[in-house]
């Protein structure tokens, strides 16, 4: 459709591709959009952006402050100093999606389940007034929101952090934030980023700079629940987790507008922290024999979905099977 440019430098090239909506005038399906160039540093990225440097907060949570946040701030030294954060300990950062906000339920949930378990430092990105708008909108906000959290975790990596104490934790679009965010952080790689059903619609196109991607973290696993809705069904990362086939999930109905499998996915990984019963998931020959069968069989490895630790060399395409209601997780069940 064009080029916008600063002088001569090209931002961004888009082109439209013909889309048959499922859900008439839903702002979801409206299009489907390509991008071909990295994403613009924040200078430049912000002539294409609807969303302001200022409605972007990264909100401290510990263990001394578990329901009150801190707010820290890119490049102000002293207001880190002064809060509760504890660099002996590790982060994780967690970005909630399209018309969510920082005390929605997919990061309030992960923070609790994360206190609960360890004495750790949880900043939450609540970029809600960039993801309440239109999703077309929202959509284009995230290389934004992308950057500016590139700029504040290579204030912490200034600061003393070290990348690989960082853990990013992404839900639809926000999974794409954290992927940008990864993908330009400097004194990197950061370790680890998890994508909860990373969003589909205005990214299916899309080249790996513009969106969740393996090479945007030293380890990068995916949780897909909603896959060719509103979440990718291909594999994104390292490792590929899809919970009853990636696709429909068990207890939600005819859920037409996708929204209960798309929240699975924050839902399972909530629930990894802190069950006793872990989600136990096989290893797929393939990616083919789960796309055509719905399932696999198995290779004989298990790994377990979600939970505190990381599944470092373990590189692969997992199934497995959850209950229809809280507590999700069978333990170890044949596929």
């Amino acid at each position: 459709m064009g080029e916008p440019c600063v002088g001569k430098t090209p931002v961004v090239v888009v082109t439209a591709v013909k889309w048959n909506s499922p859900v008439p005038y839903d702002p979801v399906w409206l299009a489907s959009l390509q991008t071909y160039t990295p994403v613009p540093p924040v200078n430049e990225t912000r002539l294409w952006a609807w969303v302001k440097e200022e409605d972007i907060q990264f909100k401290l949570f510990t263990r001394r402050n578990p329901y009150e946040y801190q707010l820290l701030k890119t490049n102000e030294s002293t207001t880190l100093r002064e809060s509760n954060f504890n660099f002996d300990n590790k982060v994780k950062v967690l970005a909630h999606g399209w018309l969510n906000h920082g005390d929605s339920p997919m990061p309030e949930s992960i923070k609790e389940a994360y206190l609960n378990v360890s004495d750790i430092n949880i900043i939450v990105v609540d970029w809600g007034t960039a993801a309440n708008v239109n999703y077309i909108l929202a959509s284009y906000n995230v290389a934004m929101v992308g950057r500016l959290l590139t700029d504040f975790i290579n204030f912490l990596i200034k600061e003393g952090v070290s990348a690989d104490d960082l853990h990013l934790i992404g839900h639809s679009l926000g999974a794409h934030v954290v992927g940008i965010a990864g993908a330009y952080v400097r004194g990197g790689p950061i370790d680890t980023i998890t994508g909860l059903d990373p969003a589909l619609p205005l990214f299916t196109l899309g080249n790996k700079d513009a969106r969740l991607d393996k090479h945007d973290a030293r380890h990068v696993e995916v949780i897909h629940t909603c896959g060719g809705y509103l979440g990718f069904a291909s594999p994104l990362g390292h490792i590929d987790f899809y919970p009853n086939g990636g696709t429909r999930q068990p207890g939600c109905g005819i859920d037409y507008r996708g929204l209960c499998a798309h929240n699975r996915a924050h839902m399972f990984f909530a629930e990894s922290i802190i069950s006793d019963v872990p989600f136990t998931a096989v290893r797929c020959t393939d990616y083919d024999e789960l796309y055509y069968n719905g399932s696999c069989k198995g290779t004989g490895e298990k790994l377990i979905m979600g939970g505190f630790d990381i599944h470092y060399g373990k590189d692969g395409i997992y199934y497995l099977r959850t209950r229809a209601e809280k507590p999700y997780a069978l333990g170890d069940v044949a596929p």
